[in-house]
């Protein structure tokens, strides 16, 4: 159970989480494919988002995390997202997010209000590949192996990005700050099989999915803070 304390910080399953919650170190892929503006328009219905669009095309994102040092603890996560804009900001909405522990699944759905929920994952995430499977009470979701070229950009890259989540009639945006470093880029080389019968798997399908990607990225570090969600008139 997650409470909220008189001076802004959490409890969650008992341990106490305040301001920012800090991400260490994670291992991260993604792939990023484009996707007709009306189909993720569809997915955003009733939200107060619309997609992120150019040309009637719009961005769709399938991303892949093992955390190995965080606030809310070691797990693996997947996630499907869409790029888009609110009133002016831009900024991503996740769809899914299956996360394989209680904590960071109920944690991140009362801070934040993201989309956790519970789910049996496998990743790999090395050097300029990376594999992901995920299955929901025994039932194969999906399958991703994704590539990029073989060498990493130097230094350390910033980032920052706003996650909106619409709950209870108002927009929660939440401010990322992040640090990455070993970034792999790739044009394009992956691959995302898909199961029958799965939300997910059926959202996936409904954006066109699988189908080749536009670009993909590894990372072998990932570092970010997450501040608490502004709330915004919908």
């Amino acid at each position: 159970m997650a409470t909220r304390l008189d001076d802004g910080s959490w409890e969650v399953q008992g341990k106490h989480l305040t301001f920012p919650v800090r991400i260490g170190d994670a291992g991260a892929a993604c792939a990023a494919y484009p996707v007709r503006a009306a189909r993720a328009a569809a997915l955003l219905r009733g939200t107060g988002l619309e997609p992120l669009a150019v040309a009637g095309w719009a961005v769709a994102v399938v991303g892949l995390v093992d955390y190995r040092v965080n606030d809310l603890g070691t797990y693996d996560e997947l996630a499907l997202a869409l790029a888009v804009r609110f009133r002016g900001r831009t900024g991503v909405h996740i769809i899914q997010l299956p996360v394989t522990e209680t904590f960071t699944m109920e944690a991140g759905r009362a801070l934040w209000g993201l989309p956790k929920w519970l789910g049996t994952a496998e990743l790999d995430i090395r050097g300029s590949r990376a594999t992901g499977h995920l299955a929901h009470e025994g039932r194969h979701v999906l399958t991703a192996a994704l590539s990029t070229l073989p060498f990493a950009l130097p230094g350390t890259v910033p980032g920052a990005v706003t996650a909106f989540a619409p709950r209870d009639g108002v927009m929660l945006a939440s401010p990322v700050r992040a640090r990455l470093r070993g970034i792999r880029v790739g044009p394009g080389a992956g691959t995302l099989v898909l199961g029958a019968g799965h939300p997910m798997a059926d959202e996936l399908r409904s954006l066109g999915l699988p189908r080749r990607p536009l670009l993909t990225a590894i990372v072998d570090h990932l570092a970010f803070d997450m501040n608490p969600a502004e709330e915004l008139p919908i």
